[in-house]
């Protein structure tokens, strides 16, 4: 019989059914898609995490970031300015999410399945015992019996639901339109620019975020709020936004609003537990949240190195422990996309965007309120005592 039998392979698995592997665990990841998506979007690590994956796989695969900009319309202002972060000892890296998550898959010791998804778990009278599985292709089916079943598969887990573990999901109020461009030559490749659409978002586009990665690449994501995708007015809009700025239209270059896109619409919550007897959940299967203050890799990885430990540990009651020391950092993470969720949820004419600038330019004047922030920002994730491994 197997020790583990993963379902998803992201991050968290991926890390959590490595680490028990190189300790002779058997292991196996079913993993539903046969090649990582053709599409990308950016993410930003953390400095805990980004040292802790650069011990896996190559560091070459991430790009320091060293300050964080934004145009509001009119010029280029410091957002995060290099000297707060330096204040702050943080120095967060970006790199293709697909890229991480294929590397630590090739790399595995451990084995993995792709094209098999997970249907439904076996049981042992009240205990999970492992997962019924399905080839997508033929669509056979074929049981995977295992001591301990892990859920890494997403917002609407399986292994969740299979649990009956409850979670109350909501939709954030603003979608993600996902794109990998070149990076322009006239943008540092070591910093961050975000474009806000100030003044002209009655139809619903917010800005966009680009995120330079190795090797001249990047990747982006337009922010629009849903009304966006029926108001006949946004192709004009989108083009009067682009008109703001000439990099904007090279690092968009021909893609059309909406439809060269790749749309995300991101839900959001916390399980209300984080497994039963023979059976636990990670990353977003437990505690999805939007990209807001980076959180989701941070904590999915966190998560697996907790677990990976409390398993190994011989620990008696595994999913309490791993509740006890996941859940508060957890709900951390969770409260950044609370209050921006909160922020974009209230009607526009109560949002100031004069006092949003005001806000940052107050900041800028004082690195040390702000260098604090993205200290607190950066481990969020990470667990009040010592211990992760």
């Amino acid at each position: 019989m197997l020790d583990l039998v993963v379902s998803g392979g992201g991050i968290g698995g991926a890390i959590l059914a490595e680490l028990l592997a190189r300790a002779g665990k058997r292991i196996v990841v079913l993993e539903r898609g046969t090649a990582p998506p053709a599409w990308t979007r950016p993410e930003i690590y953390w400095p805990a995490t980004a040292d802790f994956l650069a011990t896996l796989i190559p560091r070459e695969v991430f790009a320091p970031i060293e300050a964080f900009d934004i145009h509001d319309g009119k010029r280029v202002e410091e957002l995060v300015p290099a000297a707060a972060l330096r204040a702050a000892g943080v120095r967060p890296a970006s790199a293709d999410p697909n890229r991480v998550r294929e590397l630590l898959l090739e790399r595995a010791t451990f084995e993995v399945r792709r094209g098999v998804e997970v249907v439904s778990l076996l049981r042992e009278g009240a205990r999970v015992a492992g997962v019924r599985a399905r080839e997508v292709d033929t669509g056979r089916e074929f049981d995977v019996p295992a001591r301990w079943t892990i859920g890494d598969d997403g917002v609407r887990s399986v292994v969740r639901e299979g649990c009956g573990i409850g979670i109350d999901l909501a939709m954030f109020p603003v979608d993600f339109l996902c794109f990998g461009p070149r990076w322009p030559a006239s943008l540092s490749p070591s910093r961050v620019r975000l474009w806000a659409n100030r003044g002209g978002t009655r139809s619903g586009i917010l800005g966009l975020g680009a995120v330079p990665l190795p090797d001249g690449r990047g990747t982006g994501l337009v922010l629009a709020l849903p009304r966006a995708f029926e108001d006949p007015r946004a192709a004009g809009d989108w083009q009067r936004f682009l008109d703001r700025d000439p990099i904007l239209r090279e690092i968009v270059g021909d893609r059309r609003f909406p439809g060269d896109f790749a749309r995300v619409r991101r839900p959001w919550g916390h399980a209300e537990r984080y497994g039963v007897d023979g059976a636990l959940i990670l990353g977003d299967a437990a505690h999805p949240v939007s990209p807001a203050g980076g959180q989701g890799a941070s904590a999915a990885v966190t998560d697996a190195r907790a677990l990976a430990e409390i398993l190994l540990s011989g620990e008696r009651d595994p999913v309490a422990t791993f509740e006890r020391r996941r859940r508060a950092s957890n709900e951390r993470s969770l409260a950044i996309t609370r209050l921006a969720h909160r922020a974009w949820a209230i009607p526009a004419w109560c949002r100031s965007t004069p006092l949003f600038f005001a806000a940052l330019s107050f900041l800028r004047r004082r690195p040390s309120v702000l260098a604090r922030a993205v200290r607190n920002v950066s481990t969020r994730f990470l667990e009040d005592s010592p211990g992760t491994p």
